[in-house]
């Protein structure tokens, strides 16, 4: 069946590292946190439809509902102590569904527009920003065209706002890029004027690893 939707793709920043430093179980245990918040994260129609690692795509007939879940999983994610931050990208047209999957242009564009988003943010074409319109709740700032990989045509890419913008108040690890929260965690490092925290020890050797070998 062939139909008009609106897809969300997110995927965790820093997971390929946080994996590398901390392991599969660690990585494991941090997707099923992340599919717990996706859930949770999802308005009206929004539904999880496919997860490959951690990329999960979401889908809705209805635009504003995925604009609004993008933002919502923003802010749940911006506020778990040792856990990722999401980027997404989004993306209105067509797709054809045949026993639970997804095929089409579609999707490819907003897992595309996805690569090219920055940790927390959440990046959508213009067919999306048309597709919600001028009286919608949200923000949006445009970013240029962009030419997309395996995509003929170039695309129109915004960044989009909630009415308030969303913020991690919690400082972020930088060696696994986990966010800590300072009264959870308290191993920490002052170097050349900036104050570091780690979500544990290990983070922490490496950290100095890194500085004693620049």
């Amino acid at each position: 069946m062939e139909r008009d939707v609106a897809i969300l793709m997110a995927d965790l920043t820093g997971y390929t590292a946080m994996t590398d430093i901390h392991g599969g179980a660690s990585a494991a245990k941090m997707v099923d946190k992340y599919l717990l918040l996706v859930d949770k994260a999802c308005c009206g129609q929004c539904k999880p439809v496919q997860r490959i690692g951690d990329q999960v795509v979401m889908i809705s007939e209805k635009a504003i509902d995925v604009a609004m879940t993008a933002q919502c999983l923003n802010i749940l994610t911006l506020e778990e102590h040792d856990f990722l931050a999401v980027h997404s990208g989004i993306h209105f047209g067509s797709i054809f569904e045949k026993n639970g999957n997804y095929f089409g242009s579609t999707i490819n564009i907003a897992s595309r527009i996805m690569n090219l988003a920055k940790r927390g943010q959440v990046l959508c074409s213009d067919a999306f920003v048309n597709k919600i319109g001028i009286q919608s709740a949200f923000e949006v700032k445009p970013l240029g065209k962009a030419k997309l990989k395996n995509v003929s045509k170039e695309i129109e890419i915004y960044e989009l706002f909630s009415p308030s913008k969303v913020t991690s108040s919690f400082p972020i690890d930088p060696v696994c890029h986990m966010h800590v929260d300072p009264t959870k965690c308290d191993i920490s490092l002052q170097y050349e004027g900036e104050h570091y925290y780690f979500c544990s020890q290990q983070c922490l050797n490496l950290f100095m690893e890194r500085i004693a070998s620049n």
